[in-house]
């Protein structure tokens, strides 16, 4: 199978369906590998990015989460935010949202799960916080995907998450982009005009693009 690192590599951006496709593959295949563990059974509260991540949620807040896989962060997210908040989880491959809405139940009202591209995704709702950890590297332009999630903030207000991998090993041949904490911030500052810190810790990147303290991106 040809994953979107090889059809970079032989000169061109994989198209939207070839993403789709090699996503859902990568779900069906992990869903019946023995080896394979799940994000549900092993991302836990002690992990860096729910950290980073818990630090910005409160309860009531109206959150939309960008490729949930199959719920590992989303089952944070949905606690955090408690029974008066509402979480959107969003993903490309539709096995990856079945498996999250098994996982976190599908009758639970505050949960919405959709399966969209969160580059044009769109929707009257608004978001307190969008949590787009681990996916710049994923999408041929960032800068788009960064643009369209930022519309989707409320008015005067709302956060985007953002982390990336440093200097980690793609062995699935994922990641069509390998960054470091300066690609980042001029990524963000090129697709909504802010300027942000960018931290490492150990391999991720992380970044926080606040609404409501915009300072600004000066090329």
């Amino acid at each position: 199978m040809e994953t979107p690192k090889s059809i970079k590599d032989s000169g061109r951006e994989p198209t939207d369906e070839e993403l789709a496709g090699f996503y859902e593959k990568l779900a069906t295949d992990k869903h019946s590998d023995g080896n394979w563990m799940w994000s549900n059974e092993h991302i836990d509260e002690s992990f860096g990015r729910v950290q980073f991540m818990l630090e910005h949620l409160e309860p009531g807040m109206s959150v939309l989460e960008c490729g949930c896989c199959d719920g590992g962060m989303s089952r944070h997210i949905a606690n955090a935010v408690g029974e008066s908040g509402n979480v959107t989880l969003i993903d490309i491959s539709p096995t990856f949202v079945e498996r999250a809405k098994e996982f976190l139940g599908s009758s639970d009202t505050k949960l919405e799960f959709l399966v969209r591209d969160a580059r044009t995704f769109n929707t009257r709702r608004r978001y307190d916080v969008i949590v787009a950890m681990e996916i710049l590297e994923h999408v041929p332009d960032p800068r788009q995907l960064l643009s369209n999630l930022y519309k989707l903030l409320k008015k005067n207000s709302g956060k985007i998450l953002v982390t990336a991998p440093y200097n980690v090993s793609d062995t699935l041949g994922e990641h069509l982009h390998e960054f470091d904490a300066s690609d980042v911030a001029n990524i963000v500052g090129d697709s909504v005009g802010h300027h942000v810190s960018v931290e490492q810790r150990g391999n991720t990147l992380f970044a926080v693009i606040d609404k409501s303290s915009k300072v600004p991106y000066v090329p």
